[in-house]
C-alpha cells in the first residue's frame, strides 16, 4: 500500500507521465516490483497507461475519488447557511450525512440550543451509524440502484435497535419504494427511542442523490401532526434549496 502510494503521489507531482524508468529513478525502487505495481493500480484505474509513449499518468478512478472528495467539502459549506435557517425555523436540531458503504455519517450539525441539554440530540459530527433505523438512512438507500438495494436487502443483517426497527428485509423495501416517491422518510424511535426524524434527500448537478439532511427532536415535540404539517415541507424545501445550490435542476 505505500508504495502504490509513492507511486501516485510521485506522478501527482511530476505534473506529467512518467515512464517506468523515471518513477524507478525517482523513489530508488526496482523496476520489476514498480511493473508490477503500476500493472495493478492500472487495471484498477488508479493510473493510465498512454499507449504510444507507454508512460503512466493519473487515472480517471482517482480523479474521480479527488473530486467525490472536493464535493463533499463544497457539500458541507454551502449546505451550513441552509442548515441553520431550518434549524432557526423548526426549533429542533438538523443533521447532514452521507453513506459510506452502508452507513451513514454525520458531516455536518446545527444544533437548537434553545433547548434543555436533556432533550438535545446526541449525535455528533463524525458519527457513523446503519443506515436502515435512520430517516436520512432510508433516503440514501433508497436512491441506490435497484440492484444494489436488491443486494442489500438479501445480505443486510437488520438488527433491532429499539422496538420499532424494521427488521423485514420485504417491508424495508416497500418503504424505499414509498420513500423515493414521497421525497421524504421518517424515523419513528426506529434507532433511538423517544427520537423521531425526517428526512429529505439532497441532489447534485448530475442529478445523485449524494446527502441527505434530517430534522430530529424528542417524539413528544415531533408529533404526526406536526410532522406532516411542518416538517415534512420544511424539509423538502430546505433539501430543494440546497441542491439548487450545488447545480441540481428540478425538472
Amino acid at each position: 500500500m505505500r508504495k502504490a502510494i509513492l507511486v501516485m503521489e510521485t506522478i501527482s507531482k511530476a505534473q506529467r507521465s512518467l515512464s517506468i524508468k523515471e518513477i524507478s529513478a525517482a523513489l530508488g525502487m526496482p523496476k520489476s516490483t514498480l511493473h508490477h505495481l503500476v500493472s495493478t493500480l492500472t487495471e484498477f484505474g488508479f493510473l493510465a497507461q498512454d499507449p504510444d509513449t507507454r508512460k503512466y499518468n493519473i487515472g480517471l478512478h482517482l480523479v474521480e475519488i479527488g473530486q467525490a472528495y472536493l464535493e463533499q467539502l463544497d457539500l458541507r459549506s454551502i449546505s451550513h447557511p441552509f442548515l441553520e435557517r431550518l434549524a432557526q425555523a423548526v426549533g429542533e436540531t438538523v443533521h447532514l450525512l452521507i453513506l459510506d458503504q452502508y452507513d451513514v455519517v454525520y458531516i455536518d450539525k446545527v444544533e437548537n440550543l434553545s433547548q434543555p441539554t436533556s432533550l438535545r440530540c446526541s449525535s455528533y459530527i463524525g458519527r457513523r451509524i446503519d443506515a436502515y433505523a435512520t430517516a436520512a438512512g432510508k433516503i440514501l438507500l433508497s436512491y441506490l440502484p435497484e440492484t444494489t438495494i436488491q443486494d442489500y436487502l438479501a445480505h443486510q443483517t437488520l438488527t433491532p435497535k429499539t422496538d420499532y426497527t424494521i427488521t423485514d428485509p420485504l417491508e424495508l423495501g416497500k418503504q424505499f419504494q414509498q420513500v423515493k416517491a414521497d421525497g421524504f422518510a421518517l424515523d419513528r424511535q426506529e434507532n433511538e427511542v423517544g427520537l423521531q426524524c425526517v428526512g429529505a434527500p439532497i441532489f447534485n448537478r448530475d442529478a445523485q442523490c449524494i446527502a441527505a439532511l434530517s430534522i430530529s427532536g424528542p417524539a413528544g415535540r415531533l408529533t404526526k401532526e406536526r410532522i406532516e404539517a411542518v416538517l415534512i415541507p420544511k424539509a423538502k424545501e430546505v433539501a430543494e434549496q440546497i441542491s439548487r445550490a450545488l447545480g441540481y435542476c428540478l425538472r
